[in-house]
């Protein structure tokens, strides 16, 4: 609702009460000249305070969106419309997100081959409206992929928190069993080999005692010395062939005690590698397996989120401002923009004013090219201080958002006087809406803002010339019923440049002394409708208009 005019009309019904009253002889001797005051009555009113500005309209809301991708949304305030020419884009292609999987990944190119397009530029839609289509082919490759991965992914955590497969753990079980094996072969074979040799020591000794026996037998015998000759020939043979039979046996010993310590490590390695095999994965192990679950499943997540956006909707309700695909094309980038009907404009507003200004405070725009204004709420107030150029004036950005009702606004129709920092605002230098000529404001318009900055509702009110004193110590005059003028002191709230809040000491309807005849001061220019308006107690007078001044001492609170 447009709380301007009810301001205006509250100062109106203040006015109207304005009469001119002349007293005579108060407070003088009898043949002094008459007093004339001029006069307002009290009334409840909403006093407001306000400040102004100016700016352009924009999108308060910009949607740049491309096949595969969220919609996300940008302030069309803080950042500038990326329209561009209406047209077909270059083909160009996208990766899929690739799988997070330990055991390897993999990954598949997406392109999205436009199959339709549903608007052109300039068109209103609705949330939910389809805007454009593409092929889903290799986009849904992308998520059988992804699928895949993810249960690869989980299927590893899986066996080694179990601690293996059942073929793994066979494998290893068949592994100890064949060490166990090679073992006892080894062990059985050394046992052979050890008789074996024991065998051959015992021929061997027994060849040479027969050799020695042969000898000592032919000495007694008394034999040639060509047998004896023979005979020591043989003992060295048998003694040489014992030697020999040693060396041999202790090799083959050796051998064979090798082999069974062979096996033994054997046996030993195959065991630790079963246990291996079958323990529970250590928690760094199940970790790893849980960040590659993690990435699978986020790239699933992103593949089927890139699917979805295969179909292009309206998020908003809003205006199609760019359009970049046609049928055929291989999209690449922002294919559709979409800005909503919702408008906003920043505006910049000086350093004694940004501490008035807070997020949630209503606004009034006036909107030139249409002649109408709408409501509007203070969503941003920056607290950065800026600067233009070389000049030392420091401003700062406050953005007004309009309400989704703009284009239904009513048509200004006069002035709108606002508090102590306000401008002027009319309409009358904007054409009259008529039937031909729409009334729905568009990005790029200029528009003016009044930002109720403080509000009092139903407030006792009377002009701002009718306080006297100083902040903490004010007093009204007050017209009694019997013509006399009494002095009160008041307590007051909000003061703006028109009107002042009286919280105690005055009520509704009582007659408020705002000047004298004495108080103007005539120029040798003024008409005769001056002093008329003087012994009237003109409305303009009362309204503040003509060179209106604030009480003696100034506003409280530092009004100006």
């Amino acid at each position: 609702m447009n709380l301007k005019p009810i301001a205006a009309i509250g100062l109106l019904a203040v006015g109207v009460g304005a009469v001119g009253v002349s007293v005579l002889g108060l407070g003088t001797s009898p043949g002094s000249s008459a007093v004339t005051y001029r006069t307002s009555t009290a009334s409840t009113t909403t006093v407001e305070q306000t400040t102004a500005a100016s700016g352009t309209l924009v999108a308060a809301t910009i949607y740049d969106l491309a096949f595969g991708t969220t919609p996300v949304s940008t302030s069309g305030v803080s950042s500038s419309s990326s329209s561009s020419a209406t047209g077909a884009s270059t083909a160009s292609t996208a990766s899929s997100p690739a799988s997070g999987n330990s055991t390897g990944t993999s990954s598949v190119t997406v392109t999205w081959p436009v199959t339709a397009v549903s608007v052109k530029v300039g068109d209103i839609v609705t949330k939910g409206t389809v805007l454009a289509t593409a092929d889903t082919t290799s986009a849904a490759l992308a998520v059988r992929l992804a699928t895949a991965n993810l249960g690869t992914a989980k299927t590893q955590r899986a066996t080694d928190l179990a601690g293996g497969t059942s073929t793994s753990k066979a494998d290893a079980h068949a592994q100890v069993t064949s060490a166990k094996s090679q073992l006892s072969s080894a062990q059985a074979s050394y046992s052979s080999t050890v008789a074996q040799n024991a065998l051959s020591i015992k021929k061997a000794r027994a060849s040479l005692a027969q050799a020695k026996a042969q000898y000592k037998a032919d000495v007694k015998a008394k034999a040639p010395s060509q047998t004896l000759t023979q005979d020591k020939t043989n003992i060295t043979n048998a003694q040489d062939n014992l030697t020999a039979t040693y060396l041999q046996v202790a090799s083959s010993n050796r051998q064979a005690a090798s082999q069974i310590t062979s096996a033994k490590q054997s046996l030993t390695s195959a065991k630790r590698s079963y246990r291996t095999s079958t323990a529970k994965a250590t928690s760094a192990t199940l970790i790893t397996d849980d960040v590659a679950i993690a990435n699978a499943q986020a790239a699933l997540d992103a593949a089927n989120t890139a699917l979805a956006a295969a179909t292009l909707t309206a998020p908003i309700d809003g205006r199609v401002t760019v359009v970049n695909v046609a049928v055929g094309d291989d999209a690449s980038g922002t294919a559709i923009e979409l800005q909503s009907t919702q408008l906003a404009l920043s505006v910049s507003v000086s350093e004694s004013e940004i501490l008035s200004l807070k997020v949630g405070q209503s606004a009034t725009v006036a909107i030139t090219a249409t002649g109408t204004t709408a409501t509007g709420t203070v969503t941003s107030v920056s607290p950065v201080a800026a600067t233009s150029g070389t000049s030392s004036v420091v401003t700062y950005t406050v953005v007004v958002t309009l309400a989704d009702s703009a284009a239904a606004s009513t048509p200004s129709t006069g002035s709108t006087t606002g508090g102590t920092n306000a401008t002027t605002v009319s309409a009358s230098a904007a054409p009259a809406a008529s039937a031909a000529t729409t009334a729905t404001p568009l990005p790029g318009m200029s528009a003016e803002i009044t930002i109720i900055i403080a509000q009092a509702d139903d407030a006792v009110a009377v002009p701002a010339i009718a306080l006297s004193g100083t902040a903490g110590s004010y007093t009204v005059r007050v017209l009694n019923s019997s013509g006399t003028v009494e002095t009160r002191t008041v307590e007051v709230g909000l003061i703006t440049s028109d009107l002042a809040q009286i919280t105690s000491g005055v009520t509704s309807g009582e007659t408020v002394v705002t000047g004298t005849s004495a108080d103007k001061t005539s120029t040798s220019s003024s008409s005769s409708s001056s002093s008329s308006r003087t012994s009237t107690g003109g409305l303009q007078d009362i309204s503040g208009a003509g060179g209106q001044q604030p009480p003696n001492g100034g506003f409280p609170g530092g009004q100006p």
